[in-house]
């Protein structure tokens, strides 16, 4: 091959046969690749494999407990809705058997059902309101300090706000604590969360 500028033979580039085989040298051998390079490609598909399987199992249970979540907050959205528009009370519950939280009673309630297509038949799911205790209530159970009791329902009111609460999430092994703002009804940050 000539090179453009220079005229001269460029002897750094290969040279291709007249066969049209790209993968010539200038010496005539073969380039192509070794074992070594494709045992390794082969190790590192193997790896991000392995990855992936491990964190599989952890991106489900996390799938599971959003889904238990999300349905929570369109299910609350619904139950403050109501109490402004209709004026009255509004309770929020969550059904374990139908995996499903219920607004409101009687021929009037509302079904927010969790989307549990995806979930393993063996997992064990588990939603609870739990309200703090007053500071001269707590109580000392088997050893531990309990500033939270469960609560079979939440009420949300007229005026827009609701009963404080503890909104507690568990999916398997993942386990998640919602503390409601009374006034608003959204998520209250921690001093941590805010930063």
């Amino acid at each position: 091959m000539t090179s453009f500028l220079s005229g001269r033979t460029n002897r750094n580039l290969p040279t291709i046969l007249a066969t049209g085989d790209e993968r010539t040298g200038p010496d005539g051998r073969r380039w192509g690749f070794s074992l070594v390079e494709i045992l390794l490609v082969v190790a590192l598909i193997g790896v991000m494999a392995s990855v992936f399987v491990i964190n599989f199992d952890t991106l489900i249970r996390q799938n599971e407990a959003d889904s238990l979540e999300q349905a929570f907050w369109q299910a609350s959205s619904e139950a403050r809705n109501r109490a402004l528009f209709e004026r009255r009370p509004q309770d929020l519950r969550y059904d374990p058997e139908a995996v499903a939280y219920t607004v409101g009673t009687g021929a009037g309630a509302k079904r927010y059902e969790v989307d549990t297509s995806s979930w393993k038949e063996d997992l064990e799911a588990e939603v609870l309101f739990k309200q703090s205790l007053s500071d001269d209530s707590y109580r000392l159970v088997a050893g531990k300090l309990v500033t939270q009791r469960e609560i079979p329902l939440v009420r949300y009111y007229p005026d827009g706000t609701c009963m404080p609460f503890v909104l507690e999430i568990k999916a398997g092994d993942d386990l998640r604590s919602i503390e409601i703002d009374p006034w608003s009804g959204a998520e209250l940050l921690s001093a941590d969360d805010e930063r």
